[in-house]
């Protein structure tokens, strides 16, 4: 044996030993069938990505995304969307800035509310970076988005305003307050007020005080509760003390009171000659209102035909007592119900028409959630969450150029990795799009950029960039693009609308407006067409692809083993390495990129894992016999089987055991890890030992 391989036998001996004594191996755990590790590898880590481009080196054009200032056209048209009147020179004469600014201070807060809070951030916006193209974005697009949202929220805002103005129009007429439209269309906190000034109740008035005091859960409560609750008290105190005069005079005014609140169910005010009817005749006089006549008391106007139907004056007053309030439950119940199912079959609608797109997949996931969550997440999906998971990545498909992504910071538009740093999961940037309807067909879709500001994705003499919007009608077509189901067999594709037939396409991680005609440079490669024009819609803020991911996006095999990654990626010095389901890959720059299995990455870590040696292959299924392996660097191996466990073996022994066939000899696995015996070194085995004399060089082995 030559000195320089004694000393790296010595030395790497020398190194599992102190490891060893440091950290004691951990007991791996039993290894269900079937998941050993396969028993051929994919190589050294970087044969999925053969074939894959040179990441480009892209250089920014910033003069392309500089956003022209709005035409007086698009000024018009936003003027108009707001409804204040004609856009005079008052208006057309302005700076984008100064006209966001007059957006803000003109319109209607209480029908645009959502438009004008949006005027006010960009204003701000502006103000603090006059460059900025977000003022002349809100008037060419912007505006037009949060009219249309304040259309929806105002139509909402209606009717929550009609169900509050009921409310309190059911409350006053059962506590017997005079109310006039003053009282019953302001705030809930002064209709407390109200009836605190107007009630006669005693109850009343002080439960009116005390919720005035409150918050609005609390002026809501007293409204839609307790209001009930104490009038009904102040009317049997007012029974008992008609009592201290008579049974009469208090089952005659009981009988009042319970047509008086019975009539308020509908909110109305009973009249004086309502009281003294009979009750079935005080029924027929309900029956005869206009309230009863709305289809939104069905439940009451049923039920009060049914109690004239029987003959039986109990039922009359049990319907008076009792039963038109149970009716009045359900008319309520049924409304409700009615009115969350339109909620629920508009976010139906907006999940249909997203998963038809294709492009929109965290729009449908959060149709989705709201459709299992419940009436308040479907409200609040319908006015805020739809608005804000429109953001997304484009990543590539093909075989070996998976884990790419579509970015560009300006100018040409390119797929990238990014590039690999000293960080384990650093951020790709400017590869988030938020995905509008198309600009020139709103059946389409438009690709503008998360941090520029009006810019889209476009085509131009095929090529596409980043450009911002011009608002030329060319522009529009150049920048939408509709999707199809992805040419490739599953995914998405991208038809260019101004460009019918041509899709976006990567070519050389450069990106084109192509077909597989042949005819241009980009329309080549006809065998992989139909992968490069699709593409896999993902989540924004994509991260830059590592060695790692890169091999497990390209790698199918090595991918299905592995399983989904469960940790983020860990940088110590020139090491990367990132936790899986299955396994623990490890990359260097020259050893590539190898996983390291279950008791094998056990015992690799108690020696000292990458600080020691980084693998060479992954690990791999022993071929005849069920057992995993993994080789190192400097000629280390650790071999596995359920029978012996995981064990090294390394040097002049991992020499002569291989040159007898590994486990395939008469010898079969490693029973314990290489040891001193006297002056001499030695491996154990299931059927013998192999020794190697440090002194002489000499290596045996021999059956025991």
């Amino acid at each position: 044996m030559s000195v320089y391989k004694r000393r790296l036998v010595r030395g790497v001996t020398v190194m599992a030993v102190l490891a060893c004594l440091a950290a004691p191996v951990v007991a791996h755990a039993e290894t269900p069938e079937g998941s050993l590790p396969p028993s051929s590898a994919t190589g050294l880590g970087e044969r999925a990505t053969v074939g894959a481009p040179v990441v480009p080196q892209e250089v920014p054009d910033p003069a392309t995304t500089s956003v022209p200032e709005s035409t007086e056209v698009e000024k018009v048209r936003a003027v108009r969307a707001i409804e204040v009147g004609e856009a005079t020179d008052e208006w057309l004469m302005l700076s984008d800035k100064n006209f966001v600014f007059k957006v803000y201070d003109r319109i209607n807060p209480d029908k645009y509310p959502l438009t004008r809070a949006e005027a006010y951030r960009v204003y701000r916006i502006a103000v603090d970076a006059p460059d900025a193209p977000d003022a002349t974005a809100f008037i060419r697009t912007g505006v037009h988005e949060f009219v249309d949202r304040d259309h929806i929220e105002y139509a909402r805002r209606v009717e929550e305003a009609r169900l509050a103005r009921e409310a309190r129009q059911k409350a006053a007429a059962f506590a017997e307050i005079p109310a006039d439209a003053a009282m019953l269309d302001g705030n809930d906190q002064n209709f407390v007020y109200q009836v605190w000034r107007r009630s006669t109740g005693p109850k009343v008035r002080e439960g009116a005080a005390t919720a005035w005091g409150g918050d609005a859960t609390a002026w809501r409560t007293f409204i839609t509760t307790t209001i009930f609750d104490l009038h009904l008290q102040d009317q049997a105190d007012a029974i008992e003390k008609a009592r201290e005069e008579s049974e009469e005079k208090a089952r005659e005014l009981a009988a009042k009171q319970a047509k008086k609140n019975a009539a308020a169910v509908l909110a109305i005010v009973a009249p004086e000659g309502w009281l003294v009817l009979s009750d079935d005749d005080f029924i027929r006089q309900l029956l005869a209102t206009p309230q009863l006549a709305d289809p939104r008391h069905a439940e009451v106007a049923e039920a009060a035909d049914a109690a004239l139907r029987s003959t039986d004056p109990v039922d009359w007053a049990t319907f008076i007592g009792t039963g038109i309030y149970a009716a009045d439950d359900r008319d309520a119940a049924r409304e409700k119900a009615a009115r969350e199912e339109a909620d629920r079959q508009k976010v139906r609608e907006i999940k249909a028409k997203a998963e038809a797109g294709r492009v929109r997949p965290r729009l449908v996931a959060a149709a989705n959630a709201a459709l299992a969550a419940g009436p308040a997440a479907v409200t609040k999906f319908l006015s805020e969450t739809q608005y804000s998971v429109l953001e997304q990545a484009l990543m590539t498909t093909t075989p070996s150029v998976k884990g790419w992504h579509v970015r560009s910071g300006g100018g040409d538009a390119w797929i990238t990795t990014g590039t690999q740093g000293t960080a384990g999961e650093a951020p790709l940037g400017e590869a988030t799009w938020k995905v509008v309807s198309g600009l020139a067909d709103a059946n389409c879709y438009s690709f503008e950029s998360a941090t520029r500001v009006g810019s889209y994705l476009r085509q131009q003499d095929y090529r596409v960039k980043l450009h911002a919007s011009d608002g030329s009608d060319q522009f529009k077509l150049d920048a939408t693009w509709c999707p199809r189901a992805g040419l490739s067999g599953s995914d998405v594709s991208l038809e260019s609308k101004a460009l019918p037939g041509r899709f976006l396409r990567h070519y050389g991680a450069a990106l084109y407006a192509a077909n597989d005609s042949g005819k241009f440079t980009w329309d080549g490669n006809a065998h992989l067409y139909k992968t490069d024009a699709s593409w896999k819609v993902v989540g924004p803020d994509p991260v830059v692809t590592t060695k790692i991911m890169l091999r497990w996006y390209n790698d199918d095999k090595w991918r299905a083993f592995v399983g989904d990654p469960k940790a983020t990626e860990v940088v110590d010095g020139a090491v990367r390495y990132r936790d899986f389901a299955n396994s623990r890959a490890y990359w260097s720059e020259a050893t590539g990129v190898h996983n390291v299995w279950g008791p094998i990455l056990t015992k690799y870590r108690s020696v000292g894992g990458h600080k020691w040696l980084l693998p060479v292959n992954d690990s791999t299924g022993t071929p005849n016999s069920p057992g995993a392996f993994n080789h190192f660097e400097r000629g280390a191996s650790i071999y596995w089987s359920e029978a012996t466990g995981a064990h090294l073996v390394y040097g002049a022994i991992r020499t002569k055991w291989e040159s007898l066939g590994w486990e395939r000899s008469y010898l079969g696995f490693p029973t314990a890890d290489e040891h001193a015996v006297g002056n001499l070194r030695r491996s154990t085995f299931q059927h013998g030992n192999i020794d190697h004399d440090p002194a002489t060089g000499r290596t045996w082995d021999y059956r025991t």
